[in-house]
């Protein structure tokens, strides 16, 4: 379920792997991950930005799953600290950007500094 905006780091697209998808698929299933960033409610988009690109191509509403088991299992030893300041630092091929619209989440755009214990 989103909570907050949904936000992504990644814009680049392979128009042919959505277009393929868009015909072959009846279930888009797009990963997400809701969380506080600097004390705002975001829902971050972790997988499927070709699945949710299809599905919108394709008219269809996207099913929303949790992240990976492999996030989850990292995340597990992570402080929410740790995890706020890994999804801020750590982007895919541009800063984060509310989906629906494509412009930049500002809030988000400097590095977050965490102290070393």
């Amino acid at each position: 379920m989103i909570q907050g905006k949904l936000i992504s780091s990644q814009r680049y697209l392979d128009r042919k792997k959505v277009a393929d998808k868009a015909l072959r698929f009846k279930l888009f299933r797009v990963s997400i991950y809701p969380v506080l960033l600097r004390g705002v409610q975001y829902t971050v988009l972790m997988d499927g930005h070709h699945n949710l690109a299809a599905a919108k191509l394709a008219e269809v509403e996207p099913v929303y799953i949790g992240p990976p088991k492999k996030i989850v299992k990292i995340f597990s030893k992570m402080t929410v600290r740790e995890i706020e300041v890994m999804l801020i630092n750590n982007l895919t091929d541009c800063d984060y950007y509310f989906v629906d619209t494509g412009e930049v989440v500002d809030h988000l755009l400097k590095p977050e500094y965490q102290t070393c214990n």
